[in-house]
């Protein structure tokens, strides 16, 4: 996971310029439904869901993938997103946030996703209005499939509510993708601990620190969630949250804090992890000099008797040499 990666522009650039990708990559679905019905357009343009805004019915618009700077111009301009959010939305890697209005209510979140066994973070930014909710998602697959399917085949009360039922709905869906996450990293943390109840070789140690890494990279990212869901809770008196949707909000908030619990908990368990290396490699070295000092320790003895009796003396040249060198064996 990368220490750095927010999208920005050249400091002195004016508020709400978009950068232009070279080659975006994007679609656009809509889903506009009520009790009974419901209609869906798959890549779907700005035009057709421009149409649909003014609909009696609740609509769900959801971009997914990264869109041209053109295309977030008219979603900004005909559905109403401040030029400020749209930068926010085209410049990804913002610290979760929440701003609450009487006309709108603009979300940003992120999202921990595992993928070729390595971690990293999509943004997703939501947009609320009356009767229309558009959502934002970086990367190539579309996170929200359970809502999808939940809507589709009438499954719970999606579709008897409002949409800031649906935003909650969205909203949970994000918070809950922590919990495969951290079922990842348990299994790595036991497989570790297991591994160095066994060796000590030194690739566990690169494992160890990657792991806290990661860990520390995900928690910066994910912490300031909690503030978000709370600065929902407290827009109580905000016309387009209804009791019903900020009553399931609460229980989003117990699990943003169960996340967190648990991220703060698998840290500090690497970091005794990396101190349980460096004692038991601190331990074996002990292990060695113990070995090398009772060595040394028995070859003192023959060692001072060949340092002493080694000298070429010859007793005939003086009574106080030693003797011995005239003897059959001296």
């Amino acid at each position: 996971m990368k220490l750095f990666n927010k999208k920005y522009h050249k400091p002195g650039t004016k508020p709400g310029t978009l950068k232009i990708d070279k080659n975006p990559v994007f679609s656009i679905d809509l889903y506009d439904y009520n009790a009974t019905e419901i209609k869906v357009e798959l890549d779907a343009d700005v035009v057709t869901c421009k149409a649909f805004i003014e609909s009696e019915n609740c609509t769900w618009i959801h971009v997914q993938g990264d869109p041209s700077a053109d295309a977030m111009k008219l979603l900004g301009k005909d559905l109403g997103i401040h030029e400020l959010y749209v930068e926010d939305i085209i410049n990804v890697g913002q610290r979760p946030k929440v701003d609450v209005s009487d006309e709108n209510i603009f979300l940003i979140l992120n999202l921990p996703v595992k993928q070729d066994g390595y971690a990293h973070v999509d943004q997703v930014s939501l947009f609320l209005t009356k009767s229309t909710l558009i959502s934002f998602s970086t990367g190539k697959e579309n996170p929200f499939e359970g809502v999808i399917e939940r809507l589709e085949n009438k499954i719970g009360k999606l579709r008897k509510q409002k949409t800031d039922y649906l935003m909650y709905a969205l909203v949970d869906t994000v918070i809950d993708f922590g919990f495969p996450m951290l079922e990842t990293y348990s299994e790595q943390i036991q497989a570790l601990e297991d591994e160095l109840m066994e060796t000590k070789n030194e690739r566990l140690l690169g494992s160890i620190h990657e792991l806290r890494r990661e860990l520390l990279l995900i928690r910066r990212r994910l912490w300031p969630q909690r503030e978000v869901i709370n600065d929902l809770l407290r827009a109580d008196d905000s016309p387009l949250l209804k009791e019903n949707a900020l009553l399931h909000l609460r229980d989003c908030h117990d699990h943003v804090i169960s996340i967190m619990e648990m991220l703060e908990t698998y840290h500090e368990m690497t970091s005794g992890l990396m101190e349980l290396y460096l004692t038991s490699v601190s331990l074996k070295l002990n292990d060695v000099m113990k070995f090398l000092t009772i060595f040394t320790t028995i070859f003192i003895p023959p060692t001072f008797l060949v340092g002493v009796y080694g000298m070429n003396f010859n007793a005939a040249t003086s009574s106080t040499n030693m003797p011995e060198l005239d003897w059959q064996y001296g």
